[in-house]
């Protein structure tokens, strides 16, 4: 059993994980539906219908893991969406097709082995939250520390993307 903070603090990360891609994926389809074309993956006549219905997938994921009773299977499509991301992203960096842009934000950044890991941690991390919970009452002093650490867990996240999308405006430069 693991302490009711840990799922809270995990399943609100990720739920803002989730709800950002999907807003970025709205705001740029197009863009978005060129970046899953580029893939190679899905048949050309599925891109595009696949390009408008996932973001809002995505919310439902994001919404399904702010609340105790969807978590469990908000975690596993949140775990299943992840892997087949990281399958994708795989089978590209494997056909040598590493410059494509992942499709992960708004700023390019290419397909890496550093996504792969990204993806399999994130999922590991939504996995976890189908561990048991103990039941203990959650105290306000709780809650503080638990949105102070979905505070530095979204923080870091954010600088470890700002650092490959970095490595990726380099490595193009050169």
């Amino acid at each position: 059993m693991i302490d009711p903070m840990i799922p809270l603090v995990i399943a609100s990360s990720l739920a803002v994980l989730f709800l950002l891609a999907a807003r970025h994926k709205i705001i740029a389809q197009p863009r978005f539906a060129a970046q899953l074309f580029a893939y190679h993956i899905l048949p050309d006549v599925l891109v595009k219908p696949v390009a408008k219905v996932l973001p809002w997938i995505e919310i439902a994921v994001g919404a399904g893991l702010l609340f105790a009773m969807t978590r469990p299977f908000a975690a596993v499509a949140a775990a299943t969406m992840l892997v087949m991301y990281l399958l994708a992203m795989a089978v590209n960096l494997v056909r040598g097709r590493a410059e494509i842009d992942c499709g992960c934000g708004d700023t390019p950044q290419s397909l890496s082995v550093w996504l792969l890991l990204r993806n399999a941690v994130l999922a590991v991390a939504a996995l976890m939250l189908l561990t048991p919970v103990a039941s203990r009452p959650l105290s306000l002093l709780d809650f503080t520390f638990a949105m102070m650490f979905i505070g530095a867990c979204c923080a870091s996240y954010q600088m470890l993307e700002q650092l490959t999308r970095n490595h990726t405006l380099i490595a193009r430069k050169e």
